[in-house]
Parts: structure tokens; C-alpha cells; sequence
């Protein structure tokens, strides 16, 4: 569950709201001569902030769904588990997907590679010291797939462009990665761009690979789209595609045994789960 400092003004409206409703009963019991309510500044902020509080996490967790920190999304094709949640990317088990631009950049240099998005951000941390292995395992990976030779004006980086939704397999250590194509380069800028259409495109061809590399360990999705991507709409809408694509692809077969969304905490106010909980379950 969220920590409830964060919801400091949906707690504070149920305890005010409480009050509300509980003078304006005492003041009816003794407008009607039904008896005098005699209570202590103790007793009273008690009967108060305890339907408050009942109020709040009633609402947050049953009807507004505010404190949702987990929910699972209803599966009609098979009994695959898809859960959508809050937590950390990489603490996590199984493959993580991770988005990268259609050349399959190494390079973190805030111009190929941005060290701000999750592909910088693994490269950094997961093959600091050895790029080139993140390299040959991509390549190898890469291997015979569909490709077309481009000329970048800068010069730099990678001269093999792949079609959107193109994944790539790579592990270091523990950690094992399905590194999907989402991001269009500009070839004079090396500016990656996506809209809505491609990223259907690439989770669903992340899935399809993951059939093949997860060999029924979890898969790990991110909130794909909303970093260097630049596709421009809501994080909530971004999330419904994702669970789109996803239920889509499975319809070709059965993936793995769990596919978990993981959303980042600093959104928990941004999206409410049980509106994709409730979206989800009157369109299945």
C-alpha cells in the first residue's frame, strides 16, 4: 500500500466530512429533544477521526481505488497472470523489457544514448565495464533478422536500422534483459521519437520474443513510451496500450506464467489502478 502521508488531503476531506456528518447528528438528536450529548474534547475528536480514517481506507482501497498499489487484469485468452503495480523496474524478477532506438545504440553520450533513459541507465549499470559484451550479445541475437543499412550524418553509432518491435536478448549476471526497438532515429539528429502505433507494435514484439526467452519466468514490463520516446499523451492512456498489445499478442499463444506492468511510485498519483482495474474488467 502507498504511504498515506502522501495522501494528506484525501484523509484530511474523510475526516472532514466525518465531522460534518457527526454534528450535524448530535445537533439533531438535541434539536428533537432526544436526549444531551455531553462528551470530552478527547471523546469527541476520537468519534471523529476514527469514521475518518474507516472512510479513507474504505474509499482508497474499494471505491475511489487511490491506495491501489497492485491489481491484476482480467485475462479471458489464457491463465497467464497480468498484474499492474507500482514498485522498482529492477528489483523485480524475471526478463525486463527495455526500450531502446531502432539502431540498438551502445554508446551513452547524451547524443546515441541518453544516460537518463532505462537503456542508459542498464548500459551504465549493468555493462559499465564492458559495453562490448552488451554488444556481441545483441548482435548474436540480432542474427539474421530483418535490417536496413542506413548513413548517419554525425557519423556515430550503429548503421544497422531495425524494423519497430525488433528485441534483442541480454543478460549480465542475474539480470536478464529483452531490449525491444520502440524509439524512430532521426538520422540527422539522432532524436528518438514514437507515437501510439508503435508502441503496440513493440510490446508486442517484445512478448512474441518473450515467448521464446522466458521459459515460464516472469516478464517485467515498464511504462514503455514516456521517457526519450516522446510519445505525447497521458501515462494512464500509455498503460492501456501496453495492456492492449499485450493481451493482443497473447492471443497467439500462451507467453509465460506471469506478466507483471511495473509502474514507477512517482506516479502512484497519476494513475489510479482501480480505474485500469475496472476499465479492463467491463472490456473483457
Amino acid at each position: 500500500m502507498n504511504s498515506l502521508f502522501e495522501y494528506w488531503r484525501e484523509l484530511l476531506r474523510s475526516i472532514l466530512g466525518s465531522f460534518a456528518a457527526i454534528f450535524l447528528l448530535i445537533e439533531a438528536i438535541e434539536v428533537l429533544g432526544l436526549g444531551d450529548i455531553n462528551l470530552s474534547v478527547v471523546q469527541f475528536i476520537a468519534i471523529i477521526l476514527v469514521p475518518g480514517i474507516v472512510v479513507f481506507l474504505v474509499d482508497g482501497c474499494w471505491i475511489s481505488g487511490f491506495l491501489k498499489s497492485e491489481v491484476k487484469i482480467p485475462n479471458s485468452v489464457n491463465d497467464t497472470k497480468i498484474k499492474v503495480k507500482f514498485g522498482d523496474l529492477f528489483e523485480q524478477e524475471g526478463w525486463k523489457a527495455i526500450a531502446v532506438n531502432d539502431f540498438f545504440d551502445s554508446r551513452v553520450d547524451e547524443d546515441l544514448v541518453s544516460s537518463k533513459s532505462l537503456h542508459g541507465f542498464v548500459l551504465n549499470t549493468y555493462w559499465a565495464d564492458n559495453r562490448i559484451d552488451w554488444a556481441k550479445q545483441v548482435t548474436s541475437s540480432l542474427n539474421g533478422l530483418t535490417s536496413k543499412l542506413e548513413t548517419r550524418s554525425k557519423g556515430k553509432g550503429n548503421k544497422r536500422r531495425y524494423p519497430i518491435g525488433t528485441t534483442a536478448r541480454a543478460t549480465s549476471g542475474e539480470q536478464k534483459f529483452l531490449f525491444v526497438s520502440l524509439g524512430e532515429t532521426d538520422l540527422t539528429n539522432n532524436e528518438t521519437s514514437a507515437n501510439a502505433e508503435m508502441l503496440i507494435s513493440a510490446v508486442r514484439g517484445m512478448v512474441a520474443e518473450a515467448r521464446a526467452a522466458c521459459s515460464m519466468e516472469p516478464l517485467v514490463i515498464p511504462l514503455m513510451g514516456t521517457g526519450l520516446a516522446r510519445i505525447d499523451t497521458k501515462e494512464s492512456v500509455i498503460l492501456d496500450l501496453i495492456i492492449a498489445a499485450v493481451l493482443e499478442e497473447s492471443r497467439n499463444g500462451r507467453v509465460t506464467g506471469a506478466i507483471n506492468i511495473v509502474l514507477p511510485k512517482r506516479l502512484n498519483r497519476k494513475i489510479n489502478l482501480k480505474n485500469s482495474l475496472r476499465n479492463w474488467s467491463h472490456g473483457q
